[in-house]
C-alpha cells in the first residue's frame, strides 16, 4: 500500500475523530453484529434497533400513527413506491422536519422513480456498511477502486473522487470501442485494482475478449464486485479467467443502502446485513412468511433512517432464503424486479434462474439476448449474435420444456439490446403479466 493511500486512511478516519468518531461507531456496532451474529449480545441489539425505529415512526410519521399499540413487526402493514408516492408527506417524520437531511433518489429505470429523504446518522450508518462489507473483501479506504456505472446518474466531485481514489470508468452506450480504451487504461499500470461495477458491464467487457480471442490480461486485479443486475455464471468464469480474480455480487439499492453481500467462500450465499435492516421474504401474493427456498418478495425495514422511516417496505425484487449451516437465514437467490417476472403458460411463476442458463449453453455464439413475454404462451427472444445462429430450433425446443408445450416462442435478430437510464440492459422483461396474481 503506497503512502498516498495511507494518508488518506489516515485523513478519513482522523477527520472522523474529529466529528466524534460517528462512522468509527457504526462501523464497530457492524462488527460485533455480524461478527457474531447468533451472541446474546448481537441479538439483544438487533431487537433494541429494531423497537426503537418502530416506536419512532408510529410517534411521529403520520403514516404510522394508528400503529401505537403495535405489538410486533408483523403489525405494521407492508408498503411499497406507490403507496409511498400517493402519501409522501404521512411519511415523512416531524421530529426531523426542521432537520439536516439528504435526498436519495432512484433513476426508475427498472421501476416506479422516487425520492426518500435520510438523516445524517443514517448516512454514516451507510458509510459504515459500505466500509464493512468492503473490508470484508480486502479492500481497505485508501486503494484504488475503479468504479463501472452510468456516471450522469452519480453526483460525485471530481475533488471527492480524487480524496477517495476512485476512478470513474463511464459505461453509458458501451459498445467495442469503450471496452477497448477501458483495457487500455488498466493496462497502463500494475498496481493492484478493485472494481466495483453493474454486473452486465463485466459481462459486456467478458464478451469483447472473447470476441477478439484475448489471452489472460495482467493488471493486478484483486477483485470484482458486481450489483445492480444479476451476476450469471458465464461472467464469473470469464472474469477468472481473462483477470485472474474472483467475483461476488453485492445486493444494495439506492434508497437503503447495501443490504447483502456474498462472502468469498464459493457458498454463493448473500449474507445479510442484519445490522442495519430487518430483511423479511414474503409469499409472493399474501404478506405471510414465504417458505424455505421458495420465491418470495424481499421486504425490508431501514433500522437507521430516522428522517423518513421504511418499515416493512417491499423492495419490488424477488428472492430465495435458505439457512445456512450455522442457521442464518441468507438469500440464495435475488430474482429482480417483480413486475418483470415471467410465467409459463399455465401461470406459474418461472425463476430467472431457469430463463438464464438456457441462453448460457450458446454463449459463445450469442453477444446479447432478451426475453420477453408478451402474451399469456407467447414469448419473443431477442438476439444478437456474432453470426449465423444456427440452433434456432434447439433453444425454442429448450424454453417450452421450461414454459409448456404450447408457448408460442419468436425469435428476432438486432444489432443491439438498449441500455436503460442505468447503464443496466435487462434480460428479462414482462410486457403482460404486470399485476397478475400468481397461482
Amino acid at each position: 500500500m503506497s503512502l498516498l493511500n495511507i494518508a488518506r486512511r489516515i485523513i478519513f478516519w482522523s477527520l472522523d475523530f474529529i466529528k466524534g468518531s460517528p462512522i468509527r461507531n457504526h462501523y464497530n456496532e457492524i462488527n460485533q453484529i455480524l461478527g457474531n451474529p447468533n451472541s446474546k449480545k448481537s441479538t439483544e441489539r438487533r431487537k433494541e434497533l429494531l423497537d426503537y425505529i418502530l416506536n419512532h415512526a408510529v410517534n411521529s410519521a403520520p403514516i404510522y400513527s394508528t400503529y401505537k399499540t403495535f405489538r410486533s413487526l408483523q403489525d405494521f402493514p407492508v408498503i411499497n413506491k406507490i403507496l409511498i408516492q400517493e402519501n409522501y408527506n404521512a411519511f415523512k417524520s416531524t421530529a426531523y422536519l426542521n432537520k439536516k437531511q439528504y435526498k436519495v433518489s432512484t433513476s426508475g429505470s427498472t421501476g416506479v422513480p422516487f425520492t426518500v429523504y435520510q438523516n445524517k446518522n443514517k448516512k454514516y450508518r451507510n458509510t459504515a456498511d459500505t466500509i464493512y462489507l468492503f473490508e470484508q473483501i480486502g479492500y481497505k479506504i485508501g486503494f484504488k477502486l475503479y468504479q463501472l456505472t452510468n456516471w450522469d446518474e452519480l453526483n460525485k466531485g471530481y475533488l471527492k473522487l480524487k480524496f477517495q481514489n476512485i476512478i470513474k470508468l463511464d459505461i453509458s452506450k458501451i459498445n467495442d470501442n469503450k471496452i477497448d480504451s477501458i483495457i487500455k487504461i488498466l493496462k497502463k499500470n500494475k498496481f493492484p485494482k478493485y472494481f466495483l461495477g453493474i454486473a452486465s458491464s463485466f459481462e459486456s467487457i467478458c464478451k469483447y475478449l472473447d470476441k477478439i480471442n484475448s489471452l489472460p490480461i495482467n493488471i493486478n486485479a484483486k477483485f470484482f464486485i458486481a450489483y445492480s443486475d444479476s451476476l450469471n455464471d458465464y461472467t464469473a468464469n470469464a472474469i477468472k479467467k481473462y483477470f485472474n480474480a474472483p467475483i461476488i455480487s453485492r445486493y444494495s439499492n439506492a434508497e437503503q443502502g447495501q443490504i447483502a453481500q456474498q462472502k468469498l467462500t464459493n457458498d454463493n450465499y448473500f449474507y445479510i446485513n442484519w445490522a442495519s435492516y430487518y430483511v423479511e421474504i414474503l409469499n409472493i401474493n399474501h404478506d405471510i412468511p414465504a417458505k424455505e427456498r421458495e420465491i418470495g418478495r424481499i421486504v425490508i425495514t431501514d433500522l437507521f433512517n430516522f428522517s423518513m422511516p421504511l418499515i416493512r417496505y417491499d423492495t419490488g425484487d424477488l428472492g430465495v432464503f435458505e439457512l445456512n449451516k450455522f442457521n442464518e437465514i441468507c438469500l440464495v437467490q435475488i430474482e429482480g424486479r417483480k413486475m418483470d417476472a415471467i410465467y409459463d403458460t399455465s401461470g406459474k411463476l418461472i425463476s430467472a434462474y431457469s430463463i438464464n442458463p438456457e441462453f448460457h449453453k450458446y454463449y459463445e455464439n450469442i453477444v446479447q439476448y432478451q426475453f420477453i413475454q408478451i402474451k399469456r404462451n407467447e414469448y419473443i427472444i431477442k438476439l444478437n449474435v456474432l453470426k449465423k445462429f444456427e440452433f434456432e430450433q434447439d433453444l425454442i425446443n429448450n424454453f417450452k420444456k421450461v414454459l409448456g408445450n404450447n408457448a408460442i416462442i419468436n425469435i428476432e435478430y438486432v444489432d443491439e439490446i438498449p441500455q436503460l437510464s442505468s447503464a443496466k440492459r435487462k434480460k428479462v422483461l414482462n410486457l403482460y403479466h404486470k399485476n397478475i396474481k400468481i397461482s
